[in-house]
Formats: C-alpha cells, structure tokens, sequence
C-alpha cells in the first residue's frame, strides 16, 4: 500500500489527529503500534523506502495476505444466533468456536430483554458471559473480534479507562506525569512549596497511562500535560500514544517535561535493548530537537537511562526543572 493510501486511510480515520500540531508524529506510532501487532509490516532498511521527514514515514506498507475462508459443509454447520452469522463460515478453532457457543447463549438469552444488553464495563460483561472478569480483555485483539465479526458494541460493553492517581498541588495550568511510581512520589513531596504553574502530578503507571489519560479529563483547568518517563523505548513510546488518544478526547497533547529530561540526558546510560534506526527515528521525534541526537545514539547503542536517575537528593537541590 503506497504512503499516499495510508495518508488518506490516517485522515479518514481520524481527521483530529490528522489536523493536530504534529500529525506525522501521531501517524508514525500508530504505524509502529500496528506493525508491533502484527496488522501490518514496515519495511526494513533505510534508503528508497522512508522519506526524508522526521520521524520518517514509510513509502509503501505490506499488508498481511488474506486467505478466502474454506465454506463449512452443512453436516458439521452450527446454529448460531443471527448476530454470529459470519462464524457459519468462518476459520475457527475449536477453541474459538466453544467462545462463539457461549456468546451465542447470551444473544439468545437476553434477545427479548433489551435491558440486560444495556451497556456495562468490559470485566463486568465478561464475568457475564464466561464467569471470567478478564477473558473479554484476551479476546478482543483477536480473530473474533476481527472487522465484520464482533464489536464491543454488539456486546453492550466498553472499556472503562482505568484511573488516573493524582495529587492536586496548586492552581495552575499543567499536568505533570511521571511514568514510574518512585519519581512521581518525589515530585509529589518536593512540588508543594512552590507549585508554579503544576496544577497536579499525576503517577502514569507504565503502559497504563495510554489508557488513563482519559480520565484527565476530570482534573479541571488543565492546558498542558508533561511526562517524564525513562529514555527507553517503551517509556518514549507510552508519551507517544497516549497523546493520540488525549487529543482524540479533547486534552491537550503529551508534551515533554524538557527540564525533567535535561537534567536525565546527563546521566550515563545502563544495558538495555538496541533499537533499529527507524523505530529510534520515531521514538526521538516526540522530543525537542536538542534532546533527540544523544537520546538516538543511547537507544541505537542498546542502552537505556531510567527516570529515577533524577532522585530526590539531586531534583531537591536544583530547582530548573520545575515545570
């Protein structure tokens, strides 16, 4: 699929993010995103197939070919509620089918009691369905959930983003996150005395922060999110999509806590896992421009520098970093 294609899927799909200060920055990790899960292949190597922007985008992407599903002979058909249509022909696994008869049993139970398909949270339904609170959150990036099979809304389920934890310290305008519990405690301790603009530190929680930046929405009068997190793949990836997902809700973007990462760029770095020059490309580009040359050499070398290299005896003693 050539990048023009992709461009115009991006915005069709979603035009906010396709409008936003940084559209190719948002683009870019949803296409790393995808890539991670298998939906699509990004391809390898630099010259003739990225462009020259920043980060760089690929010329063509390969898409996964599909194979026609195989017709299921009428002997062996199961009955299935008309909601589950698509699994008479479908390439299921026993397993997936044992799934579909229990979902099947909840069509045809609640199929004249509309009140029982009245939306709850995704554990809640699932516990429902399965007796299992977490076998919805398994299934859901899987062949079952596939377009033209189920959706969340067919089930009367969402997700319920999960909480934000926070300390609200003054009346200003910004949200500062950190991403691991140890670095959010010293900020919440050494903030108060003089909160300047920081209205709330918030602890991001790793990976978990992609989904509670939703409930953001509940602190009033912010007009800025900071994030400070580790110089690593997944803590510059998390800020990353997380901000795809506040713009798309109405908060403003995630932005770097540069003071916070100044300060963490003069640490030395430990092992961690290389990253090829691409993804690094992507990762960097959500830092300022004077941050991301050395933060590139640090992840292509195969290192890492963990936020609580900043501890709580060096951010006491130096007060440039308040946000």
């Amino acid at each position: 699929m050539p990048r023009a294609t992709v461009m115009e899927a991006f915005t069709a799909a979603l035009p906010g993010a396709a409008r936003s200060d940084n559209p190719r920055t948002v683009l870019a990790t949803l296409l790393e995103e995808l890539s991670d899960a298998g939906v699509l292949r990004l391809p390898h190597g630099q010259a003739g197939k990225w462009d020259a922007g920043r980060p760089a985008l690929p010329e063509h992407i390969r898409l996964p070919a599909v194979t026609p599903p195989k017709p299921t002979p009428a002997a062996t058909r199961r009955s299935y509620r008309p909601e589950l249509d698509w699994a008479q022909t479908a390439r299921l696994t026993t397993a997936h089918h044992e799934v579909v008869a229990l979902i099947n049993r909840w069509f045809r139970d609640t199929s004249n009691r509309l009140e029982l398909r009245a939306p709850i949270s995704l554990r809640e339904r699932s516990y429902e369905i399965f007796q299992d609170e977490k076998r919805l959150d398994a299934l859901i990036s899987g062949a079952l959930f596939a377009p033209g099979r189920l959706t969340l809304e067919q089930l009367g389920t969402y997700r319920e983003p999960p909480p934000l934890a926070f300390r609200q310290l003054g009346d200003g305008d910004t949200l500062l996150v950190a991403e691991n519990s140890d670095t959010y405690a010293t900020l919440r301790d050494l903030l108060p005395p003089n909160p300047g603009r920081t209205r709330a530190v918030a602890f991001g929680s790793g990976r978990a922060f992609e989904a509670s930046i939703e409930t953001a929405k509940e602190i009033r009068g912010i007009q800025r999110i900071l994030y400070y997190g580790d110089l690593d793949a997944e803590g510059l990836s998390i800020p990353a999509r997380a901000s795809v997902t506040a713009t798309q809700c109405g908060l403003p973007p995630v932005e770097p806590a540069t003071a916070l990462y100044d300060l963490l760029l003069s640490h030395t770095s430990t092992p961690g896992q290389p990253v090829s020059g691409e993804r690094a490309h992507t990762l960097t580009a959500w830092l300022p421009p004077r941050q991301r040359q050395k933060t590139h050499e640090v992840l292509m070398s195969g290192r890492r520098i963990a936020q609580e290299a900043t501890n709580r005896k060096e951010l006491a003693g130096n007060a440039i970093w308040f946000p």
